[in-house]
């Protein structure tokens, strides 16, 4: 079937029906097929089909149920063989008491005034001033700010619409039903991928598992959709003019429901696209969760890491105060030891059993994606039992050139656990630099990263002393 597209503006564009062409509505009773696929920043594309019976002719379509947030630019409705679009308008200007009150600016309402005793009602006229910062209405007397009681308008203003709608003029040749796919963009809708990793501390495993939490704040329900995820980085120019989103609601319910089945993945140009197999509903003001992926038993090392910038180029003053390494969890992602599966940017959660075999949070950090094949480094915290204390020792520019420096280091290293670490220690050091002594070999990993891997017995300490000469 061959479609014919045309794409929306926001404004009645040129090639509007006839005048006095008939508007027929596409409720939303009439849609054979949704298709929502969501991205992780904020915006989703909606693919709506819907089936209507026409008469040969102009006439203009209303097609209801579609988002508050739908970008404008971004719509076009595909129609088959038969059916020429020639134009789309979006009206989102709602039927809102704000909305009545802005057009009826001008204008002659009635005050609805309730006696305070006998509960009798008047309706008493007055002129709308201005509705800027409150509202002043000019009776015939006087003045006022303010509303005393309820406004009664004598007509709804043309233009305003109950629910946001996309009317598409069209041309028919003939008459027949018709399938129309309308497509568009929308804000509010978003999803993101959470991590639950529970560590087997006494095995030296893990068990991951990544769950899809899925967000609808378009203000419009998404009934029995086809949902895909995708994951990966999409560039978006944000269109101007977008219409208002809507603000959130104090009595707003996130609920969490779980989808049982676990989404079909497929590489899709350069993302990953997840598939729900089976039709979801995603309603207004919710959110729910899916299974991404489950990996059970693999293995990881626990890393412990201090990093520090030593002051190189100036005399380091006082001593500094102790600090605590950061914990390092690492584990390949990689097909035979599991999990083996693209891991979309997310937060990863770590737990632990204690010796009650109660569960304890652990700490959380935020991950980018993560291809098969890579590495992944968590770090929760930092070491409560491992102490790591800097000291400059000496400073000196004796003898040297213009641009030298000499510095001498000592980093000492106390553990308190019943069990030996090891500790990476990092320096980060600027300029030219060579290191002139030491007391342990270090490894130079980057043009400005000495690293040294410090052993330290079971409550005992170790101190690690280094000079260096840097010219800048």
């Amino acid at each position: 079937m061959r479609f014919a597209a045309v794409v929306a503006t926001g404004v009645l564009i040129a090639g509007a029906p006839a005048a006095g062409a008939s508007e027929a509505a596409v409720p939303e009773e009439s849609r054979t097929r949704l298709a929502v696929t969501v991205y992780g920043n904020d915006f989703a594309l909606i693919q709506d089909r819907r089936r209507i019976a026409l008469e040969a002719g102009e006439r203009s379509l209303s097609f209801t149920g579609v988002s508050r947030q739908l970008v404008p630019s971004s719509a076009f409705v595909a129609a088959a063989d038969g059916v020429r679009v020639l134009s789309l308008e979006y009206r989102f200007d709602l039927l809102t008491p704000e909305a009545l009150l802005r057009h009826a600016l001008g204008r002659e309402v009635g005050v609805v005034r309730t006696h305070p005793t006998d509960g009798t009602e008047t309706v008493e006229p007055a002129e709308v001033l201005s509705v800027e910062s409150g509202v002043v209405l000019r009776y015939r007397d006087r003045i006022e700010t303010g509303v005393p009681g309820r406004l009664v308008f004598h007509a709804a203003p043309e233009g305003l619409v109950p629910i946001p709608t996309l009317a598409a003029g069209v041309a028919v040749e003939g008459p027949g039903e018709h399938d129309l796919d309308l497509v568009y963009l929308t804000n509010g809708l978003s999803w993101q991928a959470d991590y639950v990793l529970q560590l087997n501390e006494a095995a030296g495993r893990l068990a991951l598992t990544g769950w899809a939490t899925v967000q609808n704040l378009t203000g419009t329900t998404f009934p029995e959709a086809s949902l895909g995820l995708m994951a990966g980085d999409v560039r978006r120019v944000t269109p101007p003019g977008p219409p208002p989103r809507p603000m959130a609601r104090a009595d707003a319910v996130m609920a969490m429901e779980a989808a049982p089945d676990r989404p079909e993945r497929e590489a899709l140009a350069d993302l990953h696209l997840y598939t729900v197999a089976e039709p979801v509903t995603l309603p207004d003001r919710q959110s729910r969760q899916l299974v991404l992926l489950s990996a059970t038993d693999v293995p990881y090392a626990r890393l412990y890491v201090s990093e520090s910038r030593p002051a190189v180029l100036r005399a380091g003053g006082p001593d500094r105060l102790d600090t605590h390494p950061e914990v390092r969890l690492s584990f390949e992602n990689d097909p035979e030891t599991g999990p083996g599966e693209p891991l979309p940017a997310g937060i990863v959660r770590v737990f632990g059993h204690d010796a009650g075999a109660v569960l304890r949070f652990l700490g959380e950090q935020h991950i980018a994606h993560v291809p098969v094949g890579r590495p992944v480094e968590i770090s929760p915290g930092r070491a409560f039992d491992i102490t790591v204390n800097r000291v400059q020792t000496e400073f000196t520019r004796a003898g040297l050139a213009e641009d030298a420096f000499e510095s001498a280091h000592r980093i000492t290293v106390t553990n308190a656990k019943a069990e030996p670490v090891t500790v990476t220690v990092i320096e980060r050091i600027t300029g030219d630099w060579t290191i002139l002594a030491e007391s342990l070999p270090h490894e130079k990993t980057a043009a400005d990263r000495a690293e040294w891997a410090v052993e330290v017995p079971a409550e005992g300490s170790t101190t690690l002393t280094y000079r260096v000469r840097v010219r800048r």
